[in-house]
């Protein structure tokens, strides 16, 4: 079964999940006008890795929303994944 990060920076909402195939296994969301994503996307992963009883390596991907939305906003999602990745 995959566990997969997810990871929503697109708009005005900042979420994370983690899946594992159908199943959710934890998430953390929150909605401001003000664009938190930079500094809330990575306590929002810490805070839902531990929900799930994972770390990092237990991940077998990780997910990214595409858009359309705020350039900067996915710009901060593509990052975070990718530094996740290396």
């Amino acid at each position: 079964m995959a566990k997969i990060l997810h990871l929503e920076t697109s708009a005005f909402n900042c979420s994370v999940c983690i899946s594992d195939e159908r199943k959710l296994l934890s998430i953390v969301s929150e909605t401001s006008n003000k664009y938190i994503h930079s500094e809330r996307l990575h306590v929002f992963i810490d805070t839902c890795m531990k929900k799930a009883g994972l770390q990092p390596n237990d991940l077998d991907a990780v997910s990214i929303s595409r858009g359309p939305g705020s350039y900067t906003g996915l710009r901060i999602g593509t990052s975070a994944a990718k530094g996740l990745c290396y």
